[in-house]
């Protein structure tokens, strides 16, 4: 343990406190090893990227517990299916050991995955079987309030007691249950965490463009951004962390200064964990193609189950029968189902014909196959040839056909269940996996993001991509990734082949963005971002990897912050950047110049300008530093961001001509003020950037048409029109940028409801 701690306190950038192993965390830990499916004791706490370090890395740059009045946010990264669940048990559990008195979990979006996290939390922690170190609330209401209030004042006299653990609903309406109850609570004393699994979804806010510029307060946001807010302001010392396998909406497109990241971890998966790379990028064998006729359309609707869904069926039927053979037995057994998901649409009417077509075709096999085994061995045999011959390629020590068909018939179709997943009536409410070995779930949006599917080998995915595919949300579909290592060879994923190329791009995406934040663990999001833009190989402008609503921001032409600032420390740092970046490029780039020397039918210009600044200093100096504080403006700001950098990866010689409107001498603008407005939108102009200049040319004119321009400006700001005696806010930088129509850009943005 003292070893452990030396080397945790070794850590670069240092961690903020050390969280250390203590009675329930080993207990908990030594529980999940017992489990049938989890890994060994040592694996779970030995080495640097064990689950016990891992999270011991993660709390340890969240809040110390003995430090009040404050907050912090962090971003924990892991894969599809790679333990995210485990990772914030573990640090659940270490919290719970060195002193914090409450842990909320926002448990998912729909009912079916906050049923799933809560029975694995109470089982995992103990609590339902009435244990000593939680007491549990669901969806807290008013009408708990006086318990809330007695549990954690009863953790403040004696911090060995039970700890609250509460568990609620992405929604808004319970986060706002949930925070009325907890602002009714002197909770200064009680340090708290709260863990946003899937952070990326619902969480942030989906409503910033309809933010008029700088002409209203925020507050038309999406609501349960605006309840997690609520949440958190009520809690006066606290970390929160939010959990993704799909962090591109937090680290650059949906960005809000309320819940960006201070820090950033990764969750590293096992061994055995099987993710993109073992599927789309290594034996491809294990990939099956749907031929688009295979799949139906409102235009071309089937009216018999396709060639490759029996191919499947008949593919999952061989993979079970070899696991009766060869699985453990007894309670205690691992391993103990196998599965395979069908996911055709969204539709639910879809997922009743696509469980009809198998229902049929697993009677009329079962009758077939009882009927050829007993007549006629070697006929039955040769019904399931194909699948055979393609699992012995992958998987050469499966079991004989011979004794797989008789297992079929024995076993196999006895224990085999097939149920919907979806929201309708006649749908499987809970899948109980010790009810039966064997499994076939069709669905649709229930089979997404969060849902674990026990021991999936085969899966048939005929949905398309659609016209705007969103790879965050395709990725999310990948319930086949996981810790399958052992039988990888026997799985099989039946996708369309757009789909197939969409995988294996997002996998390459997804390298890249681990790559960079491995590389910057740790540090704010001001840090690890320059990284993460200025990287040739960054690709997140495809339009798959952003977005599932999605809205458009063109980079084209000129882009004006409208409020950008929004508080002084932001004015002064902006300030502070303006007077060392222009000395800095005027040195190394040469001196200013007047722009009507250089301008097509100017005769005379207020302005000057640095000509064919490189575009990486550009950002690496400048935009990639100032703060842009208002929720539209940072949203658009980063768009520019990535759209620059991807400029930038095509032709690492751009260049840059930097004018300095009014020789950076200050001039005024009026600003928004009165008919209650907030505070926060003092640092908007009312009129517009630019202004008319002398000579022939406006501000609007000063830029080239086949290079980038930056204008850089400083403003006095009051709120008396034409008065810049009376001005009250000195000093404001201000920018504008202009891109080119050559190399115009239009970047996607998510829109989540």
């Amino acid at each position: 343990m003292t070893a452990l701690i030396k080397i945790l306190k070794t850590i670069k950038p240092p961690l903020r406190w050390v969280p250390e192993q203590r009675d329930f965390t080993t207990e908990f830990l030594h529980s999940k090893s017992k489990d049938p499916n989890g890994p060994s004791y040592e694996d779970l706490t030995e080495g640097p990227e064990s689950v016990l370090q891992e999270a011991q890395r993660i709390l340890g740059r969240c809040l110390p517990p003995n430090e009040t009045g404050t907050s912090e946010t962090g971003l924990v990264v892991g894969y599809v299916q790679s333990g995210k669940t485990l990772s914030f048990e573990t640090v659940i559990a270490l919290a719970r050991d060195n002193g914090y008195g409450m842990v909320i979990v926002l448990a998912g979006t729909k009912n079916n995955l906050l049923d799933q996290s809560e029975e694995r939390l109470r089982k995992d922690f103990g609590i339902e079987d009435g244990g000593d170190h939680w007491y549990h609330l669901h969806n807290p209401t008013t009408s708990v309030r006086n318990q809330v209030e007695s549990r954690l004042a009863a953790w403040l006299k004696k911090p060995t007691k039970k700890a609250l653990l509460v568990t609620v609903l992405k929604h808004g309406g319970h986060l706002e249950k949930l925070a009325t109850v907890l602002k009714t609570v002197n909770l200064a004393a009680v340090p708290c965490l709260i863990i946003d699994d899937e952070s990326d979804q619902a969480s942030l806010n989906t409503k910033a463009a309809r933010i008029k510029a700088g002409l209203a307060a925020i507050t038309d946001v999406s609501t349960t951004y605006k309840s997690i807010l609520k949440l958190r302001a009520v809690l006066p010392h606290h970390s929160y962390l939010q959990y993704t396998a799909t962090p591109q909406a937090n680290l650059l497109l949906a960005q809000t200064d309320f819940l960006n990241p201070d820090f950033a971890e990764l969750v590293t998966p096992g061994h055995a964990y099987t993710g993109g790379k073992a599927f789309f990028l290594g034996d491809r064998n294990l990939i099956v193609d749907i031929p688009s006729r295979q799949v139906p359309t409102p235009a071309q609707p089937l009216t018999s189950p396709p060639k490759t869904l029996l191919e499947a069926l008949r593919s999952f039927l061989l993979v079970a029968a070899h696991h009766s053979l060869t699985r453990e037995k007894g309670l205690k057994a691992k391993d103990r189902n196998r599965s395979m998901m069908v996911h055709p649409a969204i539709a639910t009417t879809s997922h009743k014909q696509y469980k009809g077509w198998l229902d049929k075709a697993l009677k009329t096999l079962k009758t077939m196959m009882e009927k050829l085994h007993e007549n006629n061995p070697a006929s039955a045999e040769a019904v399931f040839k194909v699948e055979y011959e393609s699992l012995v390629k992958t998987f050469p020590t499966i079991r004989p056909m011979s004794e797989l068909v008789a297992e079929l018939i024995d076993e196999v179709f006895d224990e085999l269940n097939v149920v919907e997943v979806n929201g309708t009536k006649d749908a499987e409410k809970k899948v109980n996996w010790k009810a039966a070995r064997y499994w076939i779930l069709v669905g649709g949006a229930k089979l997404d993001r969060g849902y674990t599917v026990e021991g999936l080998c085969t899966t048939y995915m005929p949905r398309p991509l659609g016209t705007s595919p969103a790879a965050d949300t395709l990725q999310q579909r990948a319930r086949f990734f996981g810790y399958k290592a052992p039988f990888l060879g026997l799985c099989r994923v039946y996708v369309q082949a757009s789909v197939q190329t969409a995988f294996t791009e997002y996998i390459e995406h997804e390298e890249f963005v681990r790559g960079a934040l491995a590389a910057n663990r740790g540090q704010p999001l001001t840090h690890w971002r320059r990284d993460f833009i200025l990287t040739e190989l960054l690709k997140p402008t495809r339009p798959n990897v952003i977005g599932l609503g999605i809205r458009r921001i063109p980079v084209n032409g000129w882009l004006v912050p409208s409020v950008m600032q929004r508080d002084d420390d932001a004015a002064a740092a902006n300030r502070t950047l303006l007077s060392s970046v222009v000395p800095k490029w005027t040195k190394t780039y040469g001196s200013p110049v007047n722009a009507a020397t250089v301008l097509n039918g100017a005769t005379s210009s207020p302005h000057d300008v640095i000509e064919a600044v490189p575009l990486r200093a550009v950002l690496e100096d400048f935009l990639l530093d100032v703060q842009v504080r208002d929720a539209q403006d940072a949203e658009e700001h980063s768009a520019m961001l990535i759209a620059l950098s991807s400029m930038l990866a095509k032709d690492a010689l751009l260049k840059v001509d930097v004018f300095l409107m009014n020789r950076l001498q200050t001039g005024y603008r009026t600003r928004v003020a009165g008919h209650g407005v907030a505070a926060s939108h003092r640092f908007a102009p009312i009129n517009q950037y630019f202004s008319q200049s002398a000579g022939t040319l406006n501000d609007r004119d000063h830029c080239f048409a086949d290079r980038i321009s930056l204008q850089l400006r400083k403003f006095d700001l009051g709120t008396h029109q034409r008065e810049p005696s009376q001005a009250d806010i000195k000093n404001v930088t201000w920018f504008a940028l202009n891109v080119p129509s050559k190399l115009r850009k239009a970047l996607l943005i998510e829109e989540r409801n």
